[in-house]
């Protein structure tokens, strides 16, 4: 079943719930032992990795990593993930290229930095768990495959401008798309979208919404808006969900911010 609304506070979002029965069933360059007063999200930044791929590296062996991203245990040895050695703009750039052929021309260098990402990141799903133990209900895990494809989502949304479930050449609902193409596994399976973005042309550089507001005032955007509108609000509190994968896109020119949330059982 899908539901398509028109969000709150000036954050256009459009959500789907789908529910769907799954049919389907990082090479280390270096390692880093965690120190007393370490975050995952520190971490990430001091060898610029993003923190999707910090915690996919090493989920196998330390699961509650994707609990709680501000309180590794102290001198556990995590792997350092080798792709991301070029850094967030050659990682984003591979995945940008690997998405579907684009309706407008690609951006070659994306606007969004590490630190940034990470912390908006982290505190979206600080947010969302909050809501979720408020109605007692388990925090969701933060799932690095997932976090991959809602960075997939989030990429393509900003590189052939549009902003749908629905891919706008396939007419098939995108994210179904890419979790079954990836194999991924599951019972239950939900996203959800939104955007925040200048509405004016030629907005100069220092005052787009990517560049004028913090990572606190970005993630509230989102958070806040998915909470009051009922049908994200149903897949954050959904029960079957245990968990997440969250992850922005931003125009080369820093006017458009696109967040995507997958939810999984």
């Amino acid at each position: 079943m899908f539901f398509c609304k028109l969000g709150q506070i000036g954050l256009r979002c459009i959500i789907a719930s789908v529910l769907l029965f799954g049919l389907f069933g990082c090479a280390a360059t270096q390692t880093y032992v965690v120190q007393p007063g370490d975050s995952l999200p520190d971490i990430a930044l001091e060898h610029d990795v993003t923190l999707s791929a910090l915690i996919k590296a090493n989920q196998a062996q330390y699961p509650s990593l994707a609990v709680d991203v501000e309180n590794p245990q102290v001198g556990i040895e995590l792997v350092i993930p080798s792709e991301n050695d070029l850094g967030f703009d050659n990682w984003l750039g591979q995945l940008t290229q690997a998405a579907s052929p684009p309706i407008t021309p690609a951006p070659n260098v994306p606007a969004a930095s590490n630190e940034k990402i990470n912390a908006v990141v982290q505190l979206i799903q600080r947010g969302i768990n909050r809501e979720r133990i408020a109605r007692n209900l388990p925090p969701l895990t933060l799932d690095a495959p997932l976090s991959e494809i809602a960075q997939d989502r989030s990429n393509d949304m900003i590189r052939r401008a549009y902003f749908s479930h629905q891919d706008p050449q396939r007419e098939t609902v995108a994210f179904q798309d890419l979790i079954r193409r990836k194999q991924y596994h599951f019972i239950f399976a939900g996203e959800n979208i939104a955007e925040i973005k200048n509405q004016g042309s030629l907005v100069p550089s220092g005052l787009t919404v990517y560049a004028r507001y913090g990572p606190d005032e970005i993630a509230n955007q989102f958070v806040t808006g998915w909470i009051n509108s009922a049908e994200h609000h149903d897949n954050i509190v959904n029960p079957h969900f245990r968990k997440t994968g969250i992850a922005l896109g931003v125009s080369v020119d820093g006017t458009r911010i696109v967040a995507t949330q997958i939810f999984s059982d």
